[in-house]
């Protein structure tokens, strides 16, 4: 049986607009012909009227039901009515313009055979990425073909499946480009939009995955241990494992800065880019503007360049898998128990501050919130 319906605020083709008790915003509904049951989707809006408009254009466009549809009315469904609003959103998103980046706009699902998916994964490898990446993304495909109940090709998520059936290899690891201090120096004194300088503050002080400097926000500090949480409250920890790290004094000095500045022009969290691809780019439109003078740096490098810098400073292999994120099997279930010791990961987070006074006499352009501290003033001038 269907349950009550919420109380309507406008009704349209069978489907009905409401709100939920202690929840913000619109939700369109509707009866399940399949199920009996009712089903909602948000609409996205918390404006009554730019919901009513978001209902007519869903029920005019009508609802995707035929292998003859076009992936990208599937995709947008799903997205509508299924990721928008949770933590998968921009993971879900992506995977939907890397599927149609590899296939174009007009692919319609009756096309989307063993030999088409195929097709993407040899796509995926030749840009570089590994199978899992194929698997990953070609799994949002089958959820929303399964979404949309259309009867439609088998589709293959299975990695092992893409590597034995279709004899297929993951491209061999790129040598990352691990900039020196010198040339990092460089980088930073060049003139940089802001969110970019704070992106690489964060991520030199992190050595989190670059995503993480991206989503990094004040809720994730705990300030009276001086940690920073990377993964943020509402998602889920998963194989790709966002580390707690040891917040060192550089990186204190300019989030407690940011937040004073006040962050509402970044949505509330430090940087203010809301993909990696944002951060990709920036990169790219500086050197094309400064050409040879500027290394060619991607957003791993900085995290393959801070581990260097630990190692060289002697930061046990421990500490090092720590700040990395890296699981270590025999803590698996005891990481879970206890509060963090206050020497938790305070030999990484000495030798970032320690870097960071290196580094500044390479660096016009003051790394400290402070400005240039004195002892990296004299060094910069024992070096001249």
């Amino acid at each position: 049986m269907p349950r009550p319906r919420a109380r309507p605020l406008f009704e349209l083709g069978g489907q009905w607009i409401a709100q939920e008790p202690g929840r913000i915003g619109f939700y369109r509904y509707w009866n399940d012909a399949g199920t009996g049951r009712t089903r909602r989707a948000s609409l996205g809006t918390e404006n009554l009227e730019r919901a009513k408009e978001k209902l007519a254009e869903i029920v005019i466009r009508g609802s995707p039901s035929t292998a003859d549809t076009h992936l990208a009315t599937v995709l947008e469904k799903y997205f509508e009515e299924r990721t928008d609003g949770k933590p998968s959103e921009k993971q879900t998103r992506n995977a939907g313009r890397v599927l149609l980046e590899c296939w174009g706009a007009n692919v319609r699902i009756r096309d989307l055979n063993e030999k088409k998916q195929k097709e993407f994964a040899e796509w995926c490898i030749g840009k570089g990425f590994r199978l899992s990446y194929a698997a990953r993304n070609v799994g949002v495909l089958a959820s929303a073909i399964r979404h949309a109940s259309i009867s439609a090709p088998p589709v293959t998520t299975s990695e092992n499946v893409m590597r034995d059936r279709w004899k297929l290899t993951d491209a061999p690891p790129e040598r990352r480009f691990i900039p020196s201090d010198k040339e990092l120096g460089r980088l930073l004194s060049a003139k940089m939009p802001e969110k970019l300088f704070r992106w690489l503050i964060i991520q030199m002080a992190t050595a989190g995955r670059p995503q993480t400097a991206i989503d990094l926000a004040p809720a994730m500090r705990d300030r009276e241990s001086r940690l920073v949480h990377l993964n943020p409250p509402e998602c889920r920890q998963n194989k790709k494992f966002r580390a707690t790290v040891r917040e060192a004094r550089v990186l204190r000095g300019w989030l407690d800065k940011w937040e004073k500045d006040g962050l509402g022009a970044y949505g509330g969290r430090y940087c203010g880019y809301s993909t990696i691809e944002g951060v990709t780019t920036a990169l790219q439109a500086l050197r094309a503007r400064d050409g040879v003078n500027l290394p060619l740096i991607s957003t791993y490098s900085i995290r393959h360049k801070v581990t260097t810098v630990l190692r060289q400073a002697q930061v046990s292999e421990d500490q090092v898998s720590q700040m990395l994120g890296h699981r270590r099997v025999n803590l698996r279930t005891t990481g879970g128990y206890g509060e963090w010791s206050p020497s938790y990961l305070s030999d990484a987070a000495g030798a970032i501050d320690a870097w960071f006074l290196k580094l500044q006499k390479h660096c016009s352009r003051a790394l400290f919130s402070h400005g240039i501290p004195a002892s990296a003033r004299k060094r910069k001038a024992a070096a001249n």
